[in-house]
């Protein structure tokens, strides 16, 4: 056996189809109805997730992505509105741009990397309309915070949990704090079913536009797609619900494992984990301030590189309105909206460097490493990782 086989065999994930996902899988063929079916499979999935989390309404669609477009709609963002984004990834600013809203940024907490909820507010105009939040790598933010603060200014706040199946946060799960949260279940995330989603809400009326836009119908009353995820996916998806808690203990044991590795390294500053959080382990992540030793990053970053594990340097280098889709007026055939010369927007917004400071300060100098994986293959990473810490301050 290879040493990439061997790898590969250590970590969780590989064998995780070992529950009745076949089971149900032949259930769907014998049934011969293979479209998602409120009496089927979609219908017990929807049912088993909402009792799961205690929500109130379970809406699947074919991808989490799917369902953050149309959460934004849920939400009545439209043209000449903004919808407050988390600058460290991009999947909100795009589903605000498909319901042509205009994206705005708040930033992230220093120490949590998580959205700071007062940063949010100053960013909070007559014109916003929502507030995606997300909780980054299997920590979560704020959303006590950011709740209230959608309430007293009629907002709706949007959890992105796609990286946090089953996260405490104080006396409730994440994707419950919100009035709609978003679960991921593409291939890589804490359950899958190859792609598809799931988002929660306690809202009668977002739970109905939710669904009047994810599914068309024969008379549609509202101007809907085809998200519609299907039986063989909701068949997966329900067999990965019932195991996924044990997934999550290991990830949390591999985390452990990873945090002991840095935890003498003066100069690599982990996540700071708050009073009442959990943690559904996703990434393992930490950030480089060799600066403040007189370290260099090109040193460690070649050490890193050279003890061939699975680490990256910098994650996207810079905020998602740094990108070039925000920057400069692509969406919609280059028409001007909703980002450039719109004459529906009447706010004033300049994507301009300096908006998110600890964003861009963070971002090149992130190092992560994926922790869904087994103790013992995070035991060699985090041998891998001492090393290159001994390596470079050898240096």
């Amino acid at each position: 056996m290879s040493d990439r086989q061997t790898k590969e065999r250590n970590t969780v994930g590989i064998d995780r189809f070992e529950g009745k996902e076949l089971e149900y899988l032949q259930d769907v063929l014998d049934s011969r109805h293979l479209s998602g079916q409120q009496a089927g499979y979609l219908g017990k999935l929807e049912t088993a997730f909402a009792e799961a989390f205690g929500a109130k309404h379970a809406v699947a669609a074919n991808s989490a992505m799917s369902l953050l477009i149309s959460a934004c709609y849920a939400a009545g963002a439209g043209a000449g509105d903004e919808v407050i984004c988390d600058p460290l990834v991009q999947f909100h600013a795009i589903a605000s741009l498909w319901q042509n809203a205009h994206p705005t940024w708040a930033d992230v907490c220093e120490d949590t990397w998580l959205m700071d909820p007062e940063s949010a507010r100053q960013n909070l105009t007559p014109h916003t309309k929502a507030v995606f939040a997300t909780h980054l790598w299997g920590l979560p933010a704020e959303v006590d915070a950011l709740r209230t603060l959608a309430d007293e200014h009629g907002v709706v706040l949007i959890e992105d949990c796609a990286h946090a199946m089953f996260l405490p946060y104080k006396e409730k799960y994440v994707g419950t704090w919100g009035h709609i949260g978003v679960f991921s279940f593409c291939s890589g995330k804490h359950m899958t079913c190859g792609d598809g989603g799931m988002a929660l809400t306690d809202d009668d009326n977002l739970a109905n536009r939710l669904r009047s836009v994810t599914c068309f119908g024969e008379s549609p009353p509202e101007l809907a797609t085809v998200f519609r995820m299907t039986e063989m996916q909701a068949a997966i998806a329900l067999a990965q619900l019932a195991r996924v808690n044990g997934y999550l203990e290991e990830y949390r044991r591999s985390y452990a494992v990873l945090s002991e590795a840095i935890a003498d390294c003066d100069w690599l500053q982990p996540r700071a984990v708050k009073p009442g959080c959990g943690n559904s382990p996703y990434i393992f992540s930490f950030l480089f301030q060799g600066e403040r030793k007189g370290i260099e990053l090109e040193p460690f970053k070649q050490a890193l590189f050279g003890t061939g594990e699975n680490f990256t340097l910098g994650f996207t280098q810079v905020p998602a309105y740094k990108y070039k889709l925000f920057k400069q007026p692509m969406a919609y055939q280059n028409k001007g909206c909703p980002l450039h010369d719109c004459p529906y927007y009447k706010g004033s917004y300049e994507y301009r460097d300096g908006l998110c400071p600890n964003a861009e300060a963070l971002l090149p100098r992130l190092v992560n490493t994926p922790c869904m994986i087994s103790e013992n293959a995070a035991k060699r990473v985090a041998d891998a990782l001492r090393s290159a810490i001994e390596q470079t301050e050898g240096h």
